[in-house]
């Protein structure tokens, strides 16, 4: 019998104040992060039936253990009757997702003229997607063996001017009406999600540091494996212990979600090593997704 944590249909509920996150992460298995408060997702290794209704879905990479559902999840969709959703995707794996999504439609016979395909859109670092009126999603470049991006979730707010800052309800009411523009855009990052990839992308991406909860990958945790971690592109715990000492202000997320252990490990090996390993201040803030 696998371990129940090995389970992807038995997903960790994550109760956050203003989100619960239903999340899976296990390294060759399946990684997906659903957010249903605000209508997205991150990578789909599995579709479960919580997924369905998510409309909008960010692809980290193309690595089977993330992927592997994503048409699943697009005719599910379809055969429900709602409204294609959308994928976003590094640009550089449309086309292979384009030709993947049309052999999948010849397996299943669909007939030459009916093919749909899935709704996919390309980001490279520094694109920004404008979710709604208060809410975007800023992509950026993370270090892996294939091309690969993290994405931040960012609130956008009103903000008064500063000459406009005490100014009673109507008079601010008046100065809408007449065209003036009082206020400015805030952006604050919300939630961070980084899939598979090195320590290099923390050092070089100090913004994700920002964000009130942040997905960050642990896949190695044992001595002897630090070599092995690097060489397929993942974390070893001791880089993030040597990125903490070497960047200690960083880090100032509120919740800091640890993901994507080896499948070789159990649950008692991967909590020890890290109680064992990390700094009691920052254990204060992570959740271990076993």
């Amino acid at each position: 019998m696998p371990p129940k944590h090995h389970n992807p249909g038995l997903p960790i509920k994550l109760k956050f104040p203003q989100e619960t996150i239903i999340a899976f992460s296990i390294s060759a298995l399946s990684t997906y992060v659903l957010v249903p408060e605000l209508n997205c997702a991150f990578d789909m290794g599995d579709c479960t039936l919580e997924a369905v209704p998510i409309e909008r879905v960010f692809v980290s990479h193309a690595h089977g253990d993330h992927t592997r559902c994503l048409f699943r999840h697009d005719s599910l969709r379809r055969l429900m009757g709602m409204a294609p959703a959308t994928y976003y995707v590094p640009e550089e794996t449309v086309a292979g997702f384009t030709a993947l999504a049309e052999a999948w439609s010849t397996l299943e016979g669909v007939r030459a003229g009916q093919f749909n395909p899935p709704r996919l859109k390309g980001l490279k670092g520094g694109d920004v997607v404008r979710l709604h009126r208060q809410l975007a999603a800023k992509a950026f470049p993370v270090r892996h063996t294939v091309p690969s991006l993290g994405y931040t979730l960012l609130d956008v707010r009103k903000k008064l001017k500063p000459e406009f800052q005490g100014r009673p309800g109507h008079e601010l009411a008046q100065l809408r009406r007449e065209g003036v523009e009082f206020e400015n855009e805030v952006w604050v990052p919300r939630l961070t999600f980084i899939g598979d990839s090195t320590i290099e992308t923390l050092y070089r991406e100090p913004h994700v540091g920002e964000s009130r909860i942040l997905f960050l990958e642990v896949t190695f945790l044992l001595d002897g494996e630090q070599e092995m971690a690097r060489r397929r592109g993942h974390t070893h715990v001791d880089d993030l212990v040597q990125f903490l000492r070497d960047c200690p202000g960083v880090l100032r997320n509120e919740h800091i979600v640890l993901k994507h252990f080896s499948m070789r490990y159990d649950r008692d090996l991967i909590r020890h090593t890290l109680q064992a390993k990390l700094p009691g201040d920052f254990l204060e803030r992570v959740h271990v997704l076993i």
